[in-house]
C-alpha cells in the first residue's frame, strides 16, 4: 500500500479504520467546496475521498500501482529450504560415577544424530517452482486497503516443491550417522543438572542445527551418598575402639584423614570434616563430609575371643 495515502489524510502508515473515518470528516468538512469554493479546495477533497475509499478497502488503487511487481522476502531466504526454524533439542542422559563428580572429569559421548544428506544437500531430492504460488511462497490479500500476507503451505513458503526424492536419503534429507564429543564435568554437578551443547543435535531438513541437552545422572555408590554439596558415609569401627578411644585412619574422595575417636562413643555419632565435601566449581562454595560411625561386628571369632567375651559379659558394664 502506498503510504501517500495516509500522508493525504494526516495519518501514519497502519491507522485503524476508527482512525481513517475521524481524519476524512475531519478534512471533508475543512475542504468542503461551501466553505472553501477555491479550485485548490476542489482538488483537495478529491484527493481525500480517494485516500478515505482505498485505505477502507472501497476502492482498489490506480492500475500502474497495482502493476508494480511483487518482492516475495519470503522467497530470497528461504527459496531451498524452507523457514530456518532451529531443530528440536536433543536429550540425552550422563552416567557419572560420584568419584567424578567430586573431582570433575572429560567424558567422550557417542550418540546417533541426524546430519543433512551430503547428496541433495538436504532438500530430499529434486525441485521445481510450488504450483500453488507460482514460486511467490505466499499469497498476497488486500484487506481494508492493506496488504496480506499468507505463507503457502504447498511449499512452506520456499516457493519450490519436491519433484524427485533423492536415492541417497530415500526423501528425509538426512541421514543417520555416529557422532563423538568430549564433554567437560565441572566439579559439584549434581544429579538432574543440565549442560547445553549448542549447535551439536540433529539437523531438520532445510533448518539450522538443533542443540543437546544433556542430563546428569550419578551412579549410587556403596560407601558415599550425596545431598547437595555435602557428603554422607558411614564408617565402620570396631565397638572396642569405640569404647577405648583411637586415632583412626579415615578414607575420603579427597584423600586419607587422622581424626580422633573419643571414649565411649556413641553408635551412629556423627563427624563433621569441614571442606571435604564436594566443590562447586560456577560459585566456589564447598560442602562438608559428614561421618556416621557405625560398630563393626565380627562375622567369626575364635574360641579365645569368645571366652574374653563370656567373662566380660559378666562384668558390670557389660552385663
Amino acid at each position: 500500500m502506498n503510504n501517500k495515502y495516509y500522508t493525504t489524510l494526516g495519518l501514519k502508515p497502519g491507522a485503524t479504520e476508527d482512525e481513517i473515518k475521524k481524519a476524512w470528516k475531519k478534512m471533508a468538512m475543512d475542504w468542503h467546496p461551501d466553505r472553501n469554493p477555491s479550485e485548490e479546495a476542489k482538488t483537495k477533497i478529491q484527493e481525500i475521498n480517494e485516500a478515505y475509499e482505498i485505505l477502507m478497502g472501497k476502492k482498489q488503487p490506480p492500475r500502474e500501482e497495482q502493476q508494480q511487481p511483487f518482492h516475495n522476502p519470503f522467497a530470497d531466504r528461504f527459496r531451498n529450504s524452507g523457514f530456518r526454524m532451529k531443530a528440536r533439542p536433543m536429550n540425552l542422559v550422563l552416567d557419572l560415577t560420584v568419584e567424578e563428580v567430586f573431582n570433575g572429569t572429560t567424558k567422550k559421548i557417542n550418540y546417533h544424530v541426524d546430519r543433512s544428506c551430503g547428496t541433495c544437500n538436504g532438500v530430499g531430492g529434486k525441485t521445481g517452482t510450488c504450483p500453488s504460488c507460482k514460486g511467490q511462497g505466499v499469497f498476497v490479500e488486500n484487506r481494508h486497503g492493506m496488504q496480506a500476507f499468507n505463507i503457502c503451505g504447498g511449499c512452506n513458503g520456499a516457493g519450490q516443491v519436491r519433484v524427485e526424492s533423492c536415492k541417497s536419503c530415500h526423501g528425509r534429507g538426512l541421514n543417520l550417522t555416529v557422532e563423538s564429543i568430549d564433554v567437560k564435568i565441572s566439579r559439584g554437578v549434581t544429579e538432574g543438572y543440565k549442560i547445553v551443547i549448542t549447535n551439536a543435535g540433529n539437523d531438520s531438513m532445510g533448518n539450522t542445527r538443533g542443540d543437546i541437552y544433556l542430563t546428569m545422572r550419578v551412579i549410587p555408590h556403596t560407601k558415599y551418598q550425596l545431598e547437595g554439596l555435602n557428603i554422607n558415609k558411614n564408617e565402620e569401627l570396631p565397638f572396642i575402639d569405640m569404647i577405648l578411644g583411637k586415632e583412626v585412619e579415615i578414607e575420603t574422595l579427597g584423600g586419607k584423614f587422622k581424626i580422633t575417636i573419643p571414649s565411649n562413643c556413641e553408635a551412629n555419632k556423627v563427624f563433621r570434616m569441614k571442606g571435604q565435601g564436594l566443590t562447586d566449581d560456577d560459585t566456589g562454595v564447598i560442602g562438608d563430609l559428614y561421618l556416621k560411625i557405625v560398630p563393626k561386628i565380627p562375622k567369626y571369632i575364635s574360641n579365645e575371643e569368645k571366652d574374653i567375651l563370656l567373662k566380660l559379659r559378666e562384668t558390670t558394664n557389660f552385663s
